[in-house]
């Protein structure tokens, strides 16, 4: 762990762009030279960080770094405060931080910013004491924020991971749907997919593969004249003696016995 190197604070305060940028509708894009922490009073227009972009709203805080590009399509008023931090663990943190940051409340953070506010440069030593902790929840409370809103999106991407390999596996039983090339496709390694896989599906991917092969075998039974050996090789099962064992296993009964059910039921109603 490396130290605490607390910041350097350059300014705080409330920042309206209808006083400071009077007939404007965006301002200058501008280079930033240290950390900006801003939260919106209020909706408005549009901020943008390098490539990024985000609705000005009262429930996101902003988080420029150094070095960032930024300009804004006003109207924008906020709180701000702007400091440097050049090493130690708060620099790596606030590093880390999104450029945006959605907040599911932001009571806690607007207090933090007011009392930044009241208590800036007011000359009372405890002050500056105060000022320091503040800053230090603020950052703490954005981190942990992020945190969490990171593993969801990690959470949703890994949903769409398993949601497009479900889509692979159905439209290519016939192909070689092993661990291992599943995993590769996904970016995965294979321990990690097949947890991740049985996770959203309650199944193994042997378990769902197979199924899926005999809901499909299923069909071309009832619907086609094709033998079991084609049957098996269009549903991906290594072979006719494989696919009867595997479907007898799955539904109590071969294929054939299955087919000869169906067709009776059919000449019972009729």
């Amino acid at each position: 762990m490396k130290k605490i190197v607390l910041p350097q604070i350059v300014a705080v305060g409330i920042y309206n762009s209808q006083i400071a940028i009077k007939n404007r509708t965006i301002s200058k894009n501008r280079k930033t030279t240290m950390f900006e922490l801003e939260l919106p009073i209020g909706d408005g227009g549009m901020s943008y960080i390098d490539d990024e972009s985000h609705p000005i709203n009262e429930n996101t805080v902003i988080c420029a770094k150094p070095g960032q590009i930024r300009h804004t399509r006003l109207p924008f008023k906020c709180y701000y405060i702007h400091m440097i931090v050049t090493e130690g663990d708060l620099g790596d943190i606030l590093t880390a931080l999104p450029n945006y940051i959605d907040l599911s409340y932001t009571d806690r953070i607007k207090e933090i910013f007011t009392s930044l506010c009241e208590h800036y440069n007011t000359g009372i030593a405890n002050d500056d004491i105060l000022l320091q902790s503040l800053i230090l929840k603020l950052i703490y409370i954005l981190s942990e924020n992020s945190a969490s809103v990171i593993k969801s999106t990690q959470k949703s991407n890994n949903q769409k991971t398993i949601e497009r390999t479900l889509e692979y596996i159905n439209n290519n039983l016939s192909a070689d749907l092993t661990l291992e090339r599943l995993a590769s496709a996904a970016n995965f390694n294979a321990i990690y997919f097949h947890k991740l896989f049985k996770a959203s599906t309650g199944k193994t991917l042997h378990e769902y593969v197979e199924e899926q092969r005999i809901k499909k075998s299923i069909s071309l039974l009832i619907s086609t004249n094709m033998t079991l050996a084609q049957i098996a090789y269009e549903c991906g099962f290594s072979s006719q003696s494989y696919f009867s064992y595997a479907f007898k296993k799955k539904k109590g009964t071969t294929p054939r016995e299955y087919t000869k059910r169906i067709q009776l039921k059919y000449e019972n109603v009729k």
